[in-house]
Order: C-alpha cells, then sequence, then structure tokens
C-alpha cells in the first residue's frame, strides 16, 4: 500500500479508489498479544487537496486472542473508518495533529493501519461460557454480587444502640 508522491501530484486532485486485501502475519507471529490476524479487506478512497494527501479508509478483519479466563482463542471481529493525512510540506505540519509529515518520495499506510489494529484490539476479551467451563473443572470466581451477599452485616455496639436510634429518627424526619 505504497503511492509515490511524484505520480499523486501528476494525477491531481482526482479522487482514487482503494480495494485491497493487506496480509500482517509476519508481523503477528512477532506480537505476544495476537495469536492470529486474518487479511485485512482495505477499501476506502484517496486524494490530494493542496499539499495534503488525504485517505478515507475502511477497514475490516478478525483478530484472534486469548481469552483472559480461560486462554483459548476468541476470535474478535472487528470493523472501523479511519481518516490518514498525511502532509507533504513541512511547513504546513503541526506537530499534535493527527497528521503524518512525508519525509521520504512515497506514501505507505500499511504501518498506520497495524497501528489502528493495534488500538482496536481489545485489552481483555472472554469466550462465551468460559466462567462455566472453568466452573466444572473445579475453579470458580467469585462476582461482584458473591462479594456483597459476603460481606458482613454491621452490628451497631450495643453502648452506642441509643445513639444510633436517635439517628434514624432523625433522618425519618
Amino acid at each position: 500500500m505504497k503511492w509515490a508522491i511524484a505520480q499523486l501530484v501528476k494525477q491531481g486532485s482526482k479522487v482514487f479508489e482503494i480495494d485491497e486485501l493487506i496480509d500482517f502475519s509476519d508481523i503477528v507471529n512477532a506480537h505476544d498479544e495476537i495469536r492470529k490476524l486474518s487479511k485485512l479487506k482495505v477499501t476506502g478512497t484517496g486524494q490530494l487537496q493542496g499539499k495534503k494527501v488525504v485517505f478515507n479508509l475502511h477497514i475490516e478483519g478478525t483478530m484472534t486472542l486469548p481469552c483472559a479466563v480461560t486462554l483459548d482463542d476468541v476470535e474478535y471481529p472487528f470493523d472501523y473508518d479511519s481518516v490518514e493525512i498525511f502532509v507533504l510540506d513541512a511547513d504546513l505540519y503541526e506537530e499534535g495533529e493527527d497528521e503524518y509529515l512525508v519525509t521520504g518520495t512515497t506514501i505507505e499506510l500499511a504501518p498506520i493501519i497495524w497501528q489502528n489494529i493495534l488500538l482496536q484490539k481489545p485489552l481483555r476479551v472472554v469466550k462465551e461460557g468460559a466462567y462455566e467451563e472453568m466452573k466444572k473443572k473445579g475453579i470458580e470466581f467469585e462476582t461482584e454480587e458473591d462479594l456483597h451477599e459476603s460481606e458482613p452485616e454491621v452490628k451497631v455496639d450495643p453502648r452506642l444502640a441509643v445513639l444510633s436510634k436517635l439517628l434514624n429518627d432523625t433522618q425519618d424526619k
């Protein structure tokens, strides 16, 4: 997913279509948190707008992540839109904006798409039925409801019961 700047300038402000499949399997193999990533379907448009190139992208795919409870594989489909802006002139580049300054002779979208995939990755996933599966293996988890049920009821010191009664009477009024 590379475009030569000279080619884009020659083309002018004419909108061009993007419809590609990207394979990040070599990068995923070196990544600990994503076990597998399908080929990504990238569609959208690109256009030269003055000294900037604007890409409107739609990216969809499926990543396989470990279940937070059982460590089994969980498929997590994702589907998102992204607008990426590449600035060709360093004078127009403002740091802190969601723009990328082009320093070479080409624009490459693949690293930007990879960054977006990492942002789409949830912190944790739990496969359906994971808690029941662990219960069958003899491992049980406490839920917040269990914790609230097991909290001991607050007992009032008998010496302060009169004060507690006064407090309740004033709150009722």
